[in-house]
């Protein structure tokens, strides 16, 4: 079996577009996922390297929906919520699931789907050299669509495909470019994501202080119950705010940490950490959840009166 590789990485753009050079698709809200084929079986890696085979039973039936002894398929493992929508908090439970037990109870609750989005080996032969238009009509031949395996779709203007994906909630889109090589371990521009800026109401667990004063908020939300950390966030805090949550955190020193796991937090940003009352609420800005469960670029838009307990995952 061909040796796991990180896969190519996308330039973050401010702002949907339109050029006949591109095509269009939706970015799924998931994790990213390599499967890896061949006579021996199917191999699951993500981005990270970290393989997650064991994780997705499923899609061991991937070599009998594909014409060829080997391939290698780039594509997003996504899960539906409740609302009909992808559910990055319950592919979460599935990525991160450990116990064959547990594995399979999720397999059974939570239904994955493999949106495979290009095709870079097939049949001892890499592909990652040519276009990707031929690259995407490569993947349509050879492999067959079922339930939990689809091929991702092309939509021909990025600002429409926008205005769709932000009016349902949705992640954003990624621009391709038609003719682009795949750069296996880059970051390369041939591939631009687009992201809806998200909001989420998260509970106050703590701060971190430097210098004395307030630097950056630790955020949490309740999954089964249980406080879990999401991250921290010091972007958007006011001169004000910081001298109220300063001065506050005087008051809560011997405050016990109100998260289920204490968070791991990179001890160079702060000089001093004072956990909270789970009490606070914040609203927050945020791009995405990360693969840890974390929010990525979060910036605090001020705090709102609601129930800590109804800031859920």
């Amino acid at each position: 079996m061909i040796q796991p590789f990180i896969p190519m990485a996308m330039v973050l753009v401010d702002e949907p577009f339109d050029d006949p050079n591109y095509l269009y698709q939706i970015k799924w809200d998931g994790v990213r996922m390599v499967a890896y084929l061949d006579e021996s079986g199917v191999r699951l890696v993500n981005r990270r390297l970290n393989d997650h085979t064991d994780n997705y039973p499923e899609l061991q039936a991937l070599p009998s929906i594909i014409q060829g002894r080997s391939a290698v398929l780039d594509g997003e493992i996504v899960a539906i919520g409740t609302d009909g929508k992808p559910s990055f908090s319950n592919i979460l439970k599935r990525d991160l699931s450990k116990s064959p037990e547990k594995i399979r109870m999720m397999s059974r609750s939570i239904p994955i789907y493999f949106m495979v989005f290009d095709l870079l080996y097939l049949d001892d032969r890499w592909l990652v050299d040519e276009p990707l238009v031929h690259r995407q009509e490569k993947l349509a031949s050879v492999l067959t669509e079922t339930e939990q395996v689809k091929i991702v779709g092309n939509q021909p203007s990025g600002t429409a495909l926008f205005h769709v994906m932000r009016e349902q909630g949705m992640e954003g889109i990624v621009c391709k470019e038609k003719q682009g090589l795949y750069k296996i371990g880059e970051r390369s521009d041939t591939w631009k994501k687009v992201k809806y800026i998200r909001t989420i109401h998260a509970v106050v667990g703590g701060a971190t202080l430097k210098g004395g004063r307030v630097n950056s908020l630790v955020l949490g939300a309740y999954a089964d119950g249980k406080l879990i950390c999401i991250g921290k966030a010091g972007s958007g805090l006011s001169g004000s705010d910081i001298q109220a949550l300063t001065a506050f955190s005087r008051g809560v020193k011997d405050q016990p940490c109100p998260f289920a796991v204490r968070p791991k937090l990179l001890r160079s940003t702060y000089d001093e950490l004072i956990w909270f009352p789970p009490q606070l609420v914040a609203e927050v800005n945020y791009m995405e959840w990360t693969s840890d469960l974390t929010l990525r670029a979060p910036a605090i838009q001020g705090f709102v009166q609601r129930d800590p307990a109804s800031c859920g995952l």
